[in-house]
């Protein structure tokens, strides 16, 4: 379909809950279809809720303690809470994008996942760069699952968070023909400039539309038996921000503050086409005999096992 709803869920999360979190998602999901959504985006591992609290310092001890809350309610991409959000995608017949902790051996990554309206998971990218106080909480993503899928809805692709002031992972995208961006964040007040400036860039850049998805949280909203954090509840204002913008870099909705709400825009894809006709950064203006991206998009195993010879 060259033009369809997009939705962006600007909800608080179920703080460290996959399986109240999930249900949330797919009454979400379910709500964006009722208003005609064809595309449905999360915030930043909104499954589970945004660590927050990884600024605490190492020697407090809740930092031990919401650190391994955020272990035990990490999640498998193939476990039953994604099964829940691909069953609900399905019903509504919505390509939807999902953030989340994940669990993969003894590392806890941040990754975004992408499944299609009937349901099938087409794939999942793990952020490359864990930024500041997240190197403490996430391992470091390999490069080898930054994607462009072919969906109902476009061209879809997405980075996580601080992975856009990355030019050569956004030059990537712009090869792969990104026609929709999920562009997955947290709600922090400080960083809204810098979010503001870099997801317009890549929307005119890469000739594409931008959903902005960003979550609103508060110290308020932490579950029961969490520790005393009115010490400083600023750490956990979160304010969103979620914002949907057109490929010529114009907000085409919000950005939305201070509130829970579904940010809607109708798109168009066939607006594409009047900016990739000016300017095609994997088109007409680039220039290959001046400059050129090396991408190794190999899985990068610590274990190497090569066949033994006959």
């Amino acid at each position: 379909m060259s033009t369809f709803k997009a939705v962006v869920v600007q909800w608080a999360p179920e703080y460290h809950d996959p399986r109240r979190g999930a249900e949330k998602a797919c009454a979400a999901i379910a709500e964006a279809a009722a208003l005609g959504a064809r595309l449905v985006v999360f915030p930043e591992v909104w499954l589970q809720g945004y660590p927050y609290w990884a600024s605490i310092s190492v020697r407090d001890p809740r930092f031990t303690w919401f650190r391994r809350q955020l272990q035990a309610c990490a999640v498998s991409v193939h476990g039953p809470e994604v099964a829940m959000v691909r069953t609900a995608a399905a019903r509504a017949g919505c390509v939807v994008v999902l953030s989340l902790q994940e669990s993969a051996g003894g590392t806890v990554f941040n990754t975004q996942i992408f499944i299609g309206a009937d349901g099938n998971l087409l794939g999942a990218h793990r952020k490359l760069v864990p930024t500041t106080t997240e190197r403490l909480v996430w391992g470091r993503g390999d490069g080898s699952d930054i994607e462009a899928w072919d969906t109902p809805v476009g061209k879809l692709g997405g980075l996580i968070c601080f992975e856009h002031m990355m030019p050569l992972a956004r030059y990537a995208l712009c090869n792969l023909g990104v026609q929709v961006h999920a562009s997955v964040w947290p709600g922090h007040t400080t960083i809204n400039p810098w979010v503001d400036a870099c997801t317009r860039q890549l929307a005119f850049e890469n000739g594409c539309f931008v959903l902005v998805a960003r979550e609103v949280m508060s110290a308020d909203r932490l579950p029961p038996g969490s520790p005393d954090v009115s010490d400083d509840p600023s750490r956990w204002a979160m304010q969103g921000g979620s914002a949907i913008i057109g490929p010529n870099g114009q907000y085409l909705a919000g950005p939305v503050f201070d509130r829970e709400v579904l940010v809607e825009a109708e798109i168009d894809l066939a607006l594409i086409d009047d900016v990739k006709w000016l300017y095609d950064g994997a088109g007409h203006y680039s220039r290959p005999d001046v400059f050129s991206l090396h991408w190794d998009r190999s899985v990068k195993s610590p274990l190497k096992c090569p066949v033994a010879e006959e």
